[in-house]
C-alpha cells in the first residue's frame, strides 16, 4: 500500500475524501507509523476497544492492545509481509483482519489493520422464554439469527477446527454443506456462518424441505402470481428465495427434494433467477445457500437419487459435524452449559451431576447426539427434588446401563431365532441394536446371493429400490 501523492490545490480535498471514508467504513481500520505508533484509527474499531480514537491515537499499539490480535500488526511493520485473512478476537468478538504494510518509495512507513466483525453486535437480552440470554438479530424479512460462532459450545480439536473453517469461509461468498447425524447442531452452524458473513444485515431464511410436501415445496422455494392455484393467496406469494435477497437461505434436509425441484434449484443458483409459477418474467434475488442434511448425497447421487451437479455446487464448503461420541471431551462442558439454562428455565440451583451419572454420560455414546444429551438434562429437572442429579432421574434406558444388567437372555434368543451373535456393550441403545441387526441380516443376504442385490432384496422381502435405501443408511453401496 503507497500514499497517495500530493494532488496540488486539491491535497485537502482529496485528505478530507479520504477521512470520510475512513471515518465511515464498516470495517475496523487502525494506522501505524514505522515507530508502532497509532495514527489513525476509525470510530468502529476504537468503540471496540472500548475507547475512542482521540485516546489512543499517538499510544504505541502495544501498549493499547496487550493482549490481543492486533499486535501482529507490530510484525508486518518489521518485515514487511502483508497477512490476509488472519482471525482473532478482541474481548470475545471474532474478527477476520488484513494486515498491509505502507510502503513510500520501497521504504516501510508504517502498517494498516484491516478488520471485519464476524460476530454481529451484542444485543444480550434476559427474560427470554427459555430463561437464556441470546444475540438476536431481526432481518429485513423478519427472521431472527440467535447463534454465532461463540454458540458453539466445546474445545476438542476436531470442534475447534471446525470453528476456525467456518469463520474462514463465512466472509467468502460460497456455498456451504453442512453435514452430520441428527442432533449434532447443524442449524446452529448455518446461523454461524450467516453471523459471521458480510450478509449478516441482510435476512437469514429457513426452509425444511422434509417437512413440506413436494407439491407445496416449489412454490414455497419460488412463490407464485395470484390466479395460479385455486385457493391461493390474493396478491400471490413471494418465494423464500426472493425473501431472502442480499442475504442467505438456509435449507435444512436437502435429500428430501425431489428430482424436478433438484433441477430447478440449479438454475436457480446458477443464474440467481426467480422465476414464480405463473409469472412470466424472472427475477434476480442474489442469496448464499447453506444446505444441510444427515444422509450421505454421494451415496444419493451414485443410485441417481441426486443431481451431480447440484451436490458440487451446494459442497463448495463442506462442514462436517463430528457426532458428540467422537468429541467425549465436549460432555462436561455442554452438560454445564445445559445446567445453566435449565436452572435459569426451571428457577433452580442444580449444581452438578453424581459422579457416576457423569462417568456413565461419558461412557454412553450418545445416538442422538447434542439434542438427546439436552433432552436427558431437561428431563432431570422436571424430576428433581434436590440440586445433583441422580440416577433415578434418567430415562430408564441410560440409567439401566448403571445397574449392569444387560441380560445374556436377548443375545441367546438372537443366536437361536437368526444364527447370529450380537454382543451388546455398555451405552447401545434400542435403535443401535436393531441396526446393527438389520446390518447384519443384509450382510448375510448379500453373502448368499453373492453380491447379487435384486436377488438379496428377494430373499430379505423387500424391494430393491428399499434395499438401496438401507445400502446408503449403512453404507454398504
Amino acid at each position: 500500500m503507497n500514499y497517495p501523492e500530493s494532488t496540488g490545490g486539491g491535497e485537502h480535498s482529496a485528505e478530507k475524501i479520504l477521512h470520510t471514508i475512513f471515518e465511515n467504513s464498516n470495517e475496523g481500520l487502525l494506522v501505524i507509523g514505522k515507530s508502532g505508533v497509532i495514527q489513525q484509527v476509525n470510530t468502529t474499531l476504537a468503540a471496540t476497544l472500548k475507547t475512542s480514537p482521540s485516546k489512543i491515537v499517538g499510544r504505541q499499539l502495544t501498549e493499547v492492545c496487550k493482549h490481543n490480535g492486533l499486535r501482529k500488526l507490530i510484525t508486518v511493520l518489521k518485515n514487511g509481509i502483508p497477512e490476509f485473512g488472519k482471525i482473532d478476537s478482541i474481548d470475545g468478538r471474532s474478527f477476520l483482519a488484513d494486515y498491509i504494510p505502507i510502503t513510500n518509495n520501497k521504504q516501510i512507513q508504517g502498517a494498516l489493520a484491516k478488520i471485519i466483525f464476524l460476530n454481529p453486535e451484542r444485543e444480550t437480552e434476559y427474560g427470554n422464554s427459555d430463561g437464556v440470554s441470546k444475540r438476536k438479530r431481526h432481518s429485513r424479512a423478519g427472521s431472527t439469527v440467535v447463534y454465532t460462532v461463540d454458540n458453539i459450545i466445546g474445545n476438542s480439536p476436531q470442534l475447534v477446527d471446525l470453528k476456525e473453517t467456518l469463520l474462514k469461509v463465512a466472509p467468502r461468498n460460497s456455498n456451504v454443506l453442512v453435514t452430520g447425524e441428527s442432533g449434532t447442531g447443524k442449524e446452529l452452524f448455518a446461523q454461524a456462518v450467516h453471523a459471521a458473513s458480510l450478509r449478516r444485515s441482510g435476512p437469514f431464511i429457513k426452509i425444511n424441505c422434509a417437512a413440506i410436501p413436494d407439491t407445496l415445496l416449489e412454490s414455497e422455494f419460488f412463490g407464485y402470481e395470484e390466479g395460479t392455484f385455486t385457493g391461493g393467496k390474493k396478491g400471490g406469494k413471494v418465494g423464500k428465495l426472493e425473501l431472502a435477497n442480499g442475504g442467505t437461505v438456509f435449507l435444512d434436509e436437502i435429500g428430501d427434494i425431489s428430482f424436478s425441484l433438484q433441477a430447478k434449484l440449479l438454475r436457480f443458483i446458477q443464474e440467481k433467477e426467480i422465476q414464480k409459477l405463473g409469472a412470466g418474467e424472472a427475477k434476480v434475488s442474489d442469496v448464499r445457500v447453506v444446505a444441510a442434511t444427515n444422509v450421505n448425497l454421494e451415496h444419493l447421487v451414485k443410485y441417481k437419487k441426486f443431481r451431480e451437479d447440484l451436490y458440487y455446487r451446494l459442497n463448495v464448503v463442506n462442514l462436517c459435524i463430528p457426532p458428540l461420541r467422537e468429541r467425549k471431551e465436549d460432555i462436561r462442558e455442554l452438560m454445564h452449559c445445559f445446567l445453566d439454562k435449565y436452572n435459569r428455565l426451571f428457577g433452580l440451583r442444580v449444581t452438578a451431576l453424581d459422579s457416576q451419572v457423569e462417568a456413565l454420560f461419558k461412557r454412553y455414546s450418545w445416538p442422538g447426539n447434542v439434542r438427546e444429551l439436552e433432552n436427558t438434562i431437561e428431563r432431570a429437572f422436571n424430576v428433581i427434588e434436590g440440586n445433583i442429579i441422580y440416577k433415578e432421574h434418567l430415562p430408564s434406558h441410560i440409567a439401566s446401563l448403571l445397574d449392569g444388567e444387560i441380560s445374556g437372555a436377548v443375545e441367546e434368543t438372537l443366536h437361536r431365532e437368526n444364527g447370529l451373535s450380537l454382543p451388546l456393550s455398555d451405552g447401545q441403545t434400542l435403535n443401535e441394536i436393531v441396526n446393527q441387526t438389520e446390518k447384519l441380516v443384509i450382510l448375510q443376504a448379500l453373502k448368499n446371493s453373492k453380491g447379487n442385490k435384486a436377488k438379496a432384496a428377494k430373499l430379505l422381502g423387500i424391494s430393491r429400490p428399499g434395499l438401496y435405501k438401507k445400502l446408503v443408511k449403512y453404507n454398504l453401496a
